[in-house]
């Protein structure tokens, strides 16, 4: 890979620096995940420079740039790729997908510029390592807010839904037919299963309703053919206006579809209460749950 990007980057044998900082990586050279795999991963990287004193960067261009949507907020961690080093022996790729279960290689202490590509949230063993004591919620504040592009949104739906309301979560993937996802899972045989799996499902979000009367519902869902559904239903949800996107298997975005997102994880950890709705073939999605984080809100899973 580092030859690659040399020959992107033009060949150099060093480059030097009074810092060596530890970049996080998501410029679409290599499949990230979707948004929170990227989140969980980066948090871990950041976690572990901390603990190690070096300087955090992140490198986020893919496929959009992450600073459009999101500023530093208390530790700047801002970094242009033309103050990268990319000479050949002057940095270090470490590539740690599928290091999960024994991430120790992060842990090392490095003398040059090291760019990562990580998708997994560690930050249990990370705090285990260094005795550290470190909190996936604070540490996603400590390093962002909403720009002032993004805020401008956010604003504008929190005042359509209010400041009482829960969040309910799908992952359908492509049972449904939506075909915006890589083929983990399969579309249903037939429009008979996919009425029923969509049925059961706001069924589920009527049961969760009435734990929580005179409460808006917050739904956000990777299907729009659920989304159209639920609009049918006689309760009292609030949906985000736009499409959805998988960003790592889509290669490109709209600026929409990107406000979309932000603003219903943003919309997500400001509710009462979160939960994410799961049935045999659906995902356990992260989406949901690290958003609670940001927001430290209470998150069920609920198996329909």
């Amino acid at each position: 890979m580092k030859f690659r990007i040399m020959k992107e980057k033009g060949f150099s044998l060093y480059t030097t620096g009074n810092s060596y900082p530890f970049v996080f990586m998501v410029d679409g050279r290599i499949p990230h995940g979707g948004m929170f795999d990227r989140l969980k991963g980066l948090i871990t990287i950041y976690a572990i420079s901390k603990a190690l004193g070096k300087p955090f960067k992140l490198n986020w261009t893919y496929p959009f740039v992450l600073s459009k949507y999101l500023e530093p907020n208390e530790y700047n961690w801002l970094i242009d790729e033309s103050q990268m080093n990319f000479g050949l022996l002057s940095y270090n790729n470490v590539i740690a997908y599928g290091e999960i279960v024994d991430p120790s290689r992060l842990y090392k202490k490095r003398s040059s510029e090291t760019h990562f590509y990580y998708g997994y949230n560690s930050l249990d063993k990370v705090n285990a390592h260094f005795g550290t004591s470190y909190q996936w919620g604070e540490l996603y504040r400590e390093l962002f807010r909403p720009t002032n592009y993004l805020q401008r949104y956010l604003d504008q739906y929190q005042s359509e839904i209010g400041s009482n309301y829960i969040a309910i979560h799908t992952r359908f993937m492509n049972l449904l037919g939506d075909k915006t996802e890589t083929d983990i899972n399969p579309e249903l045989g037939s429009e008979n299963q996919k009425s029923a799996l969509v049925e059961a499902a706001i069924n589920s979000v009527k049961k969760i309703s009435e734990q929580h009367p005179n409460t808006r519902i917050l739904i956000a869902s990777d299907s729009m053919v659920f989304i159209e559904e639920i609009k049918k239903a006689k309760l009292d949800v609030y949906i985000v206006p736009g499409t959805v996107k998988h960003i790592d298997t889509a290669g490109e975005t709209y600026d929409s579809e990107n406000i979309k997102m932000f603003t219903d994880y943003y919309l997500i950890s400001g509710a009462q209460k979160v939960y994410s709705l799961w049935h045999e073939g659906m995902w356990k999605s992260a989406f949901p749950e690290y958003a609670a984080r940001i927001g430290n809100v209470s998150f069920e899973r609920v198996e329909f």
